[in-house]
C-alpha cells in the first residue's frame, strides 16, 4: 500500500496473481522455466536495490530453532544500519519446534507441558501471526531496508512483492500455485482470544495458495529501517501435528483444529507425490526472487558480526523462558 492508501503496483508479467490467472495457460511458460533459470543464473549481473546495495542470498540448512530466529533478528539489526545487505535466506529446523507469534498469550497458543514431554522446543518469534510447528518445511527470510524496496513500499505491498516471488519459483517445480487476495472475516486478536486458530488454518493478504488452500504461511516485522518477512513452505503435512499440541480441548483428536489444517493447507509432498528436498526447494525459491528483483543474487556467507549477534541473542532472548512467555 503507498503513502496514499493504494496498493503498491509491482510487475507481473507472468500472471503470477490470482487475479492475472484466467489470462494465462495453464501448464507454465512454453519457454520452461528451468531453462529460464539458468539462462538468468548464468547471464545476469547481481541485482542491486534501490540504494544500489547488492541482494545476498545464504542457504544456512537445517539450524536449532532459537538460533534460526536469532539470527533473522540479527540480520535485520545489521541490515537495519546498513552494516548488512539485503538478504534472502533459507534454512530447515533441528530439532523439529513450535515457533509463537510475538503477541501471542504462549500458555493459550500451546500446550507447553506436552511440548516438553514430546522434547519439541518452542520459541517465540520477532514476527507476528499465530503457533507454527516447522517440521519437514523450508523456511524463507527476506530482509531489506525500508529504503532497499520501492521507496513507498509499505507492508502491504512487500507482502505482495515477496509473494510474486515464492509463486515464481514454485511454478518451477510443476506446482500451479497462485498469489491470492481474499478477503476473509476478521479474525479475533491474538491477545484476546481464547481459541488460537495456528498460523496454517488462517488466511490473509496475499497467501500462496494452490486450489485454494495455503501452501506458505507468512509473517512480517519492521524492525528500525529494515523489514523482515519470513515464511515456511510446506513439504510434508507434519505441520498438522499442531493440532494435537494445542491447550485443553483443542487438542483432542478429531477437534475442528485438527479438520481445519487438514482440509486448508496442503504441502509440496501432497501436490507432487514424491518427497521434496530442501536444495530443490531452495534453488526454486533463489530463482524466483531473481526472476522478480530484476537479476541474479549473490552468495554471500552469514558474517562474524551476524553470528556473534545471533548468538548473543539466543543468551539474552530467544534462549530464555522469560522470552517464550513474555514475563
Amino acid at each position: 500500500m503507498a503513502a496514499d492508501g493504494r496498493d503498491l503496483e509491482f510487475d507481473d508479467p507472468a500472471g503470477l496473481t490470482a487475479d492475472n490467472a484466467g489470462q494465462r495457460q495453464r501448464g507454465g511458460d512454453g519457454d520452461g522455466e528451468t531453462g529460464k533459470m539458468e539462462r538468468m543464473r548464468e547471464g545476469s549481473q547481481g541485482v542491486r536495490t534501490h540504494d544500489g546495495h547488492r541482494w545476498r542470498f545464504v542457504d544456512t540448512g537445517p539450524g536449532d530453532p532459537y538460533f534460526n530466529m536469532a539470527l533473522d533478528e540479527a540480520v535485520t539489526r545489521k541490515v537495519a544500519r546498513g552494516m548488512a545487505p539485503p538478504t534472502v535466506r533459507v534454512y530447515g529446523w533441528e530439532p523439529a519446534a513450535v515457533s509463537i507469534g510475538y503477541a501471542q498469550c504462549a500458555q493459550q497458543a500451546i500446550d507447553l507441558r506436552k511440548c516438553a514431554r514430546q522434547g519439541i522446543p518452542v520459541v517465540r518469534r520477532l514476527t507476528g501471526g499465530r503457533a507454527v510447528l516447522h517440521q519437514r518445511e523450508v523456511t524463507y527470510s527476506v530482509i531489506a531496508g525500508r529504503r532497499q524496496w520501492d521507496p513507498s513500499a509499505t507492508v502491504t505491498g512487500i507482502y505482495k512483492h515477496i509473494g510474486l516471488a515464492l509463486v515464481a519459483g514454485l511454478r518451477t517445480l510443476g506446482i500451479e500455485a497462485e498469489l491470492s487476495r481474499p478477503r476473509p472475516e476478521r479474525a479475533a486478536s491474538p491477545r484476546r482470544s481464547g481459541e488460537i486458530q495456528p498460523c496454517f488454518s488462517s488466511v490473509g493478504r496475499y497467501e500462496v495458495m494452490v486450489e485454494g488452500r495455503k501452501l506458505v504461511g507468512s509473517a512480517q516485522r519492521w524492525l528500525g529501517e529494515a523489514v523482515l518477512q519470513h515464511g515456511s513452505v510446506l513439504l510434508g503435512a507434519e505441520h498438522s501435528r499442531l493440532a494435537e499440541l494445542l491447550p485443553g480441548e483443542q487438542a483432542r483428536s478429531g477437534s475442528p483444529e485438527a479438520r481445519r489444517l487438514s482440509a486448508k493447507t496442503v504441502s509440496l509432498g501432497d501436490l507432487l507425490s514424491r518427497p521434496v528436498a530442501h536444495t530443490e526447494v531452495a534453488r526454486a525459491l533463489r530463482y524466483g526472487f531473481e526472476r522478480i528483483l530484476g537479476g541474479k543474487l549473490e552468495d554471500g556467507p552469514i558474517s562474524p558480526e551476524e553470528d556473534t549477534l545471533a548468538r548473543s541473542l539466543i543468551k539474552d532472548r530467544y534462549g530464555q523462558l522469560a522470552w517464550t512467555l513474555r514475563i
